[in-house]
């Protein structure tokens, strides 16, 4: 009987442990990047009765044992991925797949699923202590400095550079129709187009491209121009530039058969050197209208910066007013060999330890399979309906073993009372 009081206590303290578990289970419910909890059971050391009887001696096919009653095995979280909750805020990040976000402590690099982040005054991104989230930042041209890991940050301030165009691009048809032109024709009028370039200090230019047909199945870039600015003062006269190349053929189904781009070379009105390449080489000829256009320009002013945001490597782009999109940082994601040996620190940030193993640190999408997903949040996974079935099994068992300690009681009660 006194054994058996004491079973009834392990169980007692097993299944209030439960409790524990599934109130800080539900505790949790709304919190971003919680993982859930559960409590295995295994069995207290048992006690050996005898291995054989009086009549079959040592041969017995079994050995008696009573058992002491429970212990906690294990507090195990459960790492399933939680559901998204979409906020569309570019620096609420949530992780697709297994990995940690890292933040900088004072006791070092600890691990998170919670991505609720800001910049903060300094331009840091952050969590909501405080902590600063780690990765690594992009040089000037936008590649990624992996190596030791650093601080994200961005700076407001600023801005992109300008860039000289040197290559262009021209699509569209050359009808097919047109006579064959003659420069001295008084009636002759080329086709032209036009596109904006830019020089090295980002000012902008329009560039005229004249082309005319100069035999049948032949076009030829006859002249290309800087335009003049007649309001300036003093006015700016027109730059006439170098063409080389061509000219283009086509073949009687109007496909381009050859001269299929041209250079532009001179100075800009600035004096600065020009030098572009022009891509002719989508340019068809069929009957009907002459639509051919500058398609594009690899040129650009200088930008501020109006936007960002995180694609799914976690990389930070940053978005200018001239059109730019460039890297400025990428997050960097920690993955561990156990994450159920993981101390928890508080404010839903976790530290490796020995059972852990080192976190290993990478890319999301390259070294680490897992991406980012941004202006998202990753929900908590407990799920309501299990934990409040767990919670009635473990009343249950508290319940039940609260009867074998006074079921026991109520026997050495009479035990007391053999003698009066």
């Amino acid at each position: 009987m006194i054994r058996s009081l004491r079973t009834g206590i392990t169980g007692l303290r097993s299944n209030q442990l439960a409790l524990d578990v599934i109130g800080n289970n539900i505790a949790g419910v709304n919190t971003i990047g919680f993982k859930r909890s559960r409590v295995l059971f295994e069995d207290a050391l048992a006690q050996r009765l005898g291995t054989g009887s009086r009549l079959t001696g040592s041969s017995s096919s079994g050995v008696s044992n009573v058992g002491n009653g429970v212990t906690v095995a294990s507090v195990d979280q459960i790492w399933s991925q939680g559901a998204f909750e979409y906020t569309n805020l570019p620096t609420d990040l949530a992780i697709a797949g297994d990995g940690f976000f890292l933040a900088s402590s004072p006791r070092g690099n600890v691990l998170t699923r919670a991505g609720a982040f800001s910049f903060d005054s300094e331009g840091y991104l952050t969590s909501p202590a405080g902590l600063r989230i780690q990765g690594w930042q992009a040089s000037d041209d936008g590649t990624i400095r992996t190596g030791a890991l650093e601080d994200i940050r961005i700076d407001p301030s600023r801005t992109a550079n300008p860039a000289r165009t040197d290559q262009m691009s021209i699509t569209g048809n050359l009808s097919a129709d047109r006579d064959i032109d003659v420069p001295a024709d008084p009636d002759f009028e080329p086709l032209t187009m036009s596109s904006v370039i830019y020089d090295g200090t980002g000012i902008a230019h329009t560039a005229v491209l004249e082309v005319a047909k100069t035999a049948a199945g032949e076009w030829t870039v006859t002249k290309a121009s800087i335009a003049g600015d007649d309001s300036a003062v003093p006015p700016v006269p027109e730059t006439v530039l170098t063409v080389t190349g061509g000219p283009m053929t086509f073949d009687a189904d109007g496909n381009q058969t050859g001269g299929g781009s041209v250079t532009l070379g001179g100075t800009f009105p600035d004096g600065s050197a020009l030098d572009i390449d022009v891509d002719l080489s989508e340019i068809t000829q069929f009957g009907g209208s002459s639509t051919a256009t500058v398609a594009s320009q690899n040129g650009s002013s200088s930008g501020d910066l109006i936007d960002y945001g995180f694609d799914r490597d976690g990389q930070l782009v940053l978005a200018f007013s001239n059109g730019v999109r460039t890297p400025a940082a990428q997050i960097a994601v920690g993955i561990v060999q156990n994450p159920d040996g993981l101390e928890q620190v508080g404010d839903g940030y976790y530290d490796t330890t020995s059972i852990s193993g080192d976190v290993q640190v990478g890319r999301a999408g390259a070294e680490i399979r897992t991406g980012i997903v941004s202006g998202a949040l990753e929900s908590s996974n407990v799920d309501l309906a299990q934990e409040f079935t767990d919670m009635i099994v473990a009343q249950r068992g508290y319940q039940a073993n609260a009867r074998v300690v006074t079921t026991s009681d109520e026997l050495l009660q009479e035990t007391v009372s053999l003698k009066r």
